[in-house]
């Protein structure tokens, strides 16, 4: 069981404490507006304490709790529009049944669509300013026209007054105001207006990934949460990198001055947004190894176990005083299940040994801790897949994929020479470990093979220099040693950038995987190659494309990789339930739309094609996407099953 890596209210990171502090703040804050921001890099936990807040917030009838991700609406000709308007639509559908909230609301989203033709047609300040319609506006209008005329004869009689009366909203000045300032006075007016007949003691609008946004969409967002929405009984949580969103400034502003006092303009313009700063901290050693340890048992028994838990509360009860360095005995451990306390221990005992270096390396990033841990567990499966999970080790695989990650050059070398000899072992790392054996009298360790008295080092040139790291003294200390392992199989199983074969070297199969990790042409060019593999082969470059996608992290477009998947499946059957259970694992949150595309071709076996269609109805029948929602519902049809 892989690890989710999406926001979750299940807190492992004893963030309540700032959730329930954003509570109590939007709690004291009612009557008036207020923005808070929720800071952290990427990975460290903001989405999921926005995910708590709104928990909180749930029970609290007087609050209205909206989610607005702005990364989804990446690529939208209007972020600032996209956000008003949808903080109007789902307004109205959470209250359409109180007042005149439809009312109101319908007078606010055709302001909206007065603010998009102004943004569309060009000319938006001076319509706005004098209340008639700019020469670029008029223009369009004009081209309008004549493409309806021109194409009156292939378009449908309803289109052409759409096109009739969208010309004619063009030539419409406001209807309340011919200047700016009275346009957003009056919106505002409004939407306060909209808030009192909806009921509402408060608004709560939690903005999320707003630092994945281009900088034009990320300024545009906020500028929306100022000039428009910024009334009495509103709040905005705000989850973002608050480097990013300086970038931001300083890409929109690039005239700006470097600084205004102390401080740089771009802190400046966000200290003036958001009022209230949260920043999420790093996770230090003994934070990342009960992390660890959490997300390990979790993989193992599962997030709804009850002695799962039971030993969550006792873990977040030592994180509350993390500078105490309290952590969870091995007895807790084992209470968790008795029916699977080897397993339990096994992980209790890997999380002490990796956590260290891990919490060095990730910078104590929690999804970066995570990604680490689902690579090793999706190696251990695909070693399982392969039938020589009995060869791998877990806490070997572990140890090597710190140095991988971390160290890539030292991996690489050690790699090279296992996989260059007869019995998979690597001699650097047997000389290296004896040196790390050697008895400690708080003298300094003198090199392998090292003639003190001729000051001469007998060992293979190069290796002083490994030496010379303290990262790789402290990964030397980490059990179980591996000099006298066979490496082979835990390097042929992390085979994501090459694979090796035999000592001869890389096997021709990296020149496929980088075709189909290529564009849609070399995809295609290769299919003939895909298509004589033989079954063991198959697997092989499927999992190393597999690997590629999952390492993408972004999927609002089409990672690389995922055609040349689509191809081993289409000429390898057996591989088609593999695909849909990726595509089935993907948070449909962040999915762009190529993921409805294109499958009806590759996943042909029946079994797979009642499992597509399975996943796609769930895309279908969700809330969070609303254009992969529609997408999925126009494809259901053609995969023969209804939307339910």
């Amino acid at each position: 069981m892989l690890i989710p890596d999406y926001e979750t209210e299940v807190d492992y990171l004893n963030c309540e404490a700032i959730s329930q502090t954003v509570v109590e703040i939007l709690k004291v804050n009612r009557s008036g507006p207020v923005t808070i921001g929720i800071h952290g890099d990427w990975g460290a936990g903001k989405s999921s304490v926005l995910k708590m807040i709104e928990s909180e917030l749930a029970e609290d009838g007087d609050v209205a709790v909206l989610w607005f991700n702005g990364w989804t609406f990446e690529g939208f000709d209007d972020a600032k529009t996209i956000l008003i308007e949808s903080t109007i639509t789902e307004l109205c559908r959470q209250r359409s049944t109180i007042g005149k909230v439809r009312e109101v609301a319908g007078r606010l989203l055709r302001r909206v669509d007065w603010l998009k033709v102004a943004k569309r047609c060009g000319g938006g300040a001076f319509n706005v300013l004098t209340g008639l319609p700019s020469p670029d506006q008029i223009g369009s209008a004009v081209a309008a026209l004549q493409n309806v005329v021109q194409n009156v004869a292939d378009i449908d009689p309803a289109d052409v007054r759409t096109q009739l009366e969208a010309i004619g909203g063009f030539l419409k000045p406001a209807e309340d105001g011919d200047n700016l300032p009275e346009t957003i006075h009056a919106f505002r007016q409004e939407f306060q207006e909209l808030l009192d007949q909806a009921k509402i003691g408060q608004l709560v609008v939690l903005i999320d990934d707003l630092d994945r946004c281009l900088p034009a969409t990320a300024i545009q967002t906020l500028e929306a949460i100022r000039l428009f929405l910024f009334v009495p009984k509103t709040a905005f949580v705000i989850g973002a990198d608050e480097a990013m969103i300086e970038y931001a400034v300083r890409q929109h502003f690039p005239d700006l001055p470097a600084a205004s006092g102390p401080l740089p303009y771009a802190r400046n313009y966000l200290e003036k947004l958001i009022q209230v700063p949260f920043r999420i901290p790093s996770l230090g050693a003994q934070e990342t190894r009960v992390y660890v340890l959490l997300l390990l048992l979790q993989s193992l028994v599962g997030e709804d176990h009850p002695g799962f838990g039971i030993l969550l509360e006792k873990a977040k009860e030592g994180l509350r005083k993390p500078w105490l360095g309290t952590d969870l005995p091995q007895s807790d451990v084992q209470a968790t299940d008795p029916a699977r306390v080897e397993e339990l221990n096994a992980a209790f005992v890997l999380a002490h040994q990796i956590a260290p270096i891990l919490a060095e390396g990730t910078k104590g990033n929690p999804r970066q801790v995570k990604r680490f841990l689902n690579a090793l567990l999706l190696r251990q499966l695909i070693a399982r897949a392969r039938g020589f999970d009995e060869l791998v080790s877990r806490p070997v695989l572990a140890k090597l994929m710190l140095a991988e990650r971390f160290q890539p050059d030292f991996y690489e070398h050690v790699a090279a020479q296992a996989m260059s000899s007869g019995d998979g072992k690597a001699g650097d790392i047997v000389a290296l470990e004896r040196f790390a054996e050697e008895p400690r009298d708080g003298t300094e360790h003198e090199m392998p093979g090292k003639d003190t008295a001729t000051d001469k080092v007998s060992v293979e040139p190069g290796i002083e220099k490994w030496l010379e790291r303290d990262w790789l003294k402290r990964w030397l200390t980490i059990q179980p040693q591996v000099g006298d392992t066979d490496l082979r199989p835990y390097i042929f199983v992390a085979r994501d950038k090459r694979l090796l074969t035999s000592a001869g070297g890389p096997s021709g199969l990296d020149a496929l995987i980088a075709k189909l990790c290529g564009s849609q042409l070399e995809v295609r060019t290769a299919e003939a190659e895909v298509k004589a593999l033989t079954p063991g082969d198959a697997e092989n470059v499927f999992a190393a494309l597999r690997e590629r996608v999952l390492g993408a992290g972004s999927f609002t477009q089409e990672p690389q990789g995922i055609g040349g998947l689509s191809i081993v499946a289409k000429h390898h059957p057996r591989l088609q339930g593999e695909v849909v259970k990726l595509l089935g694992s993907l948070d449909p949150r962040g999915l762009g739309l190529w993921v409805v595309k294109g499958w009806s071709g590759s996943v042909t076996e029946e079994k797979a094609k009642r499992e597509l269609q399975d996943v796609v109805q769930g895309w279908a029948n969700q809330e969070d996407n609303k254009l992969l929602k529609q997408a999925a519902s126009a494809a259901l049809p053609a995969l023969g099953k209804g939307t339910g």
